[in-house]
């Protein structure tokens, strides 16, 4: 069931009209969970400024993490939503890697070996997503 009207729907499309092709599939997941006007921002926003916006934040996520990106979008119903998942996922992600260096254990050459094994840090990471 349609929640919007035809005008708002013309006149998010107007607001798309700045944004590159590489946002097409996370704008169309967005749509399709009612989610129809771009995040805030402008092109020139940077991820590394000290507060970034919306619109920084979900480009790198494109870059960087489209699967988690996806995932996000899934379960959410606006962009603020999204982003508060995606660095919910990046921070337990940042937790779990300083866990594993926690228990990484150091033999008398140097040489490392990890308590956990590589397959299982990325099957919890993929579980996150």
């Amino acid at each position: 069931m349609r929640t919007f009207s035809r005008d708002d729907w013309h006149a998010a499309q107007d607001q798309w009209a700045d944004y590159s092709p590489e946002w097409r599939d996370i704008r169309h997941q967005a749509a399709m969970r009612g989610i129809l006007y771009p995040p805030a921002g402008t092109s020139l926003d940077s991820w590394e400024d000290d507060e970034p916006s919306q619109r920084a934040i979900l480009i790198r996520a494109i870059r960087e993490t489209p699967a988690l990106l996806a995932s996000c979008i899934a379960r959410s119903r606006s962009w603020s939503d999204v982003i508060g998942k995606l660095i919910g996922a990046r921070d337990q992600w940042r937790a779990d890697l300083a866990d594993v260096e926690r228990r990484t254990v150091r033999d008398d050459t140097g040489h490392v070996e990890s308590a956990r094994s590589l397959a299982d840090i990325l099957r919890r990471i993929g579980d996150s997503a």
